[in-house]
């Protein structure tokens, strides 16, 4: 697609005009505003009203039309002062105009500059949207082909266990064990990779969400570790807003299974939400372990984990898939963790559970 450099058209969002047409235009607008500068015998001062041909030129058609156009404004001022008895004080006038030549060169010369920054700003922004892209297929296609020599290792394994039975060998068995553990990792954090890839490239069609009950599947999911952790789960009435359904659940997850994993008690959690003006704010509160004031920002990084990962496993993806799920709906996702109390002083280090919150257009 040709840009603004084009030698022959110009671009302007939708439309296009011809480089000749549009020089003609801004000579136009000079010239229209020399008619005015004169008929009102300097009682306006028109000085500023040279400037858009100035920005135009420059900004169009380069440092070089610029220049002449500073030339071109600069001598209809003189011209329009003749009338007004300003040429009667000569040296005054030409060092008049020599001043407002160089004060025009000078916005055209930083007009052109700006243009330049600008296009380099542009270029380097699509490059680097097609550079995100690309890394996002190759993340989504490494994920998806990784699970098939996966799902061959875990059937080769399974074999192996079935000829451990008859053998008898502890050794052998012990070495499955480790190779059991490592396949669910692996398997783990291909799941997660896969689901923030999907967030990252798929076209998910917004459609009407009551958001309570993709929470209340989401508890079904989650029922056995409900069950095992002797969770409770309070659900507030939560609104129908337009999202992907998928994504919503993928959110809910997220911080639902988080809230259970992270708890060293029987885990209590509340989901609620509450509009202020055009704006939904939901928060998921958990008595957990807590966060940090330091990591606060750092968990949505992706990869990143802040608890010790042999008593916490995962993958340090989850919270980075949740927070771009947010930011495709243009919201907000950040968390908060009140300090424990202890004889009155609130000590440094995690809080007394933490409460994950993110921020939704009504609309």
């Amino acid at each position: 697609m040709e840009d603004a450099s084009s030698p022959q058209l110009l671009f302007f969002g939708k439309f296009k005009i011809s480089k000749s047409l549009f020089t003609l235009l801004v000579i136009g607008f000079t010239g229209f505003i020399f008619y005015l500068d004169v008929i009102t015998r300097d009682f306006i001062a028109f000085d500023v009203f040279y400037f858009p041909s100035l920005l135009l030129a420059a900004w169009y058609l380069g440092w070089g039309a610029g220049l002449l156009t500073a030339l071109l404004t600069a001598l209809m001022w003189l011209l329009a002062q003749w009338d007004a008895g300003y040429f009667y004080d000569l040296p005054n006038a030409i060092g008049d105009g020599c001043v407002h030549l160089a004060t025009f060169a000078m916005v055209a010369w930083m007009t052109h500059l700006v243009h330049k920054k600008t296009v380099l700003l542009e270029a380097t922004s699509k490059e680097l949207i097609r550079s995100n892209n690309e890394l996002e297929q190759f993340a989504y296609r490494a994920a998806h082909d990784l699970q098939s020599p996966l799902a061959t290792i875990h059937g080769f394994a399974e074999l192996m266990e079935e000829k451990q039975k008859e053998s008898g060998d502890e050794e052998t068995k012990e070495c499955l064990v480790h190779i059991d553990k490592s396949i669910k990792r692996m398997s783990a954090f291909i799941r997660a990779l896969l689901n923030y890839a999907r967030v990252m490239t798929r076209e998910a069609p917004a459609v009407p969400v009551a958001f309570g009950e993709i929470v209340r599947g989401v508890l079904e999911d989650l029922h056995f570790q409900t069950l095992e952790k002797k969770a409770q789960v309070v659900l507030d009435p939560l609104p129908t807003l337009r999202a992907s359904p998928e994504l919503i659940e993928l959110l809910f997850q997220n911080l639902i299974g988080n809230a259970l994993k992270y708890c060293e008690k029987e885990p209590r959690i509340r989901i609620a939400a509450e509009r202020k003006g055009k704006e939904w704010f939901f928060s998921v509160r958990d008595n957990g372990i807590g966060i940090p004031e330091e990591a606060q920002k750092r968990i949505f990084v992706m990869f990143e984990k802040v608890a010790t990962p042999r008593k916490y496993p995962g993958t340090g993806i989850g919270l980075a898939t949740c927070q771009k799920i947010v930011e495709r709906y243009h919201g907000r996702l950040w968390v908060e963790s009140p300090p424990k109390i202890r004889d009155g002083a609130a000590p440094q280090g995690a809080g007394e559970g933490s409460i994950f919150y993110f921020m939704l257009p009504a609309v």
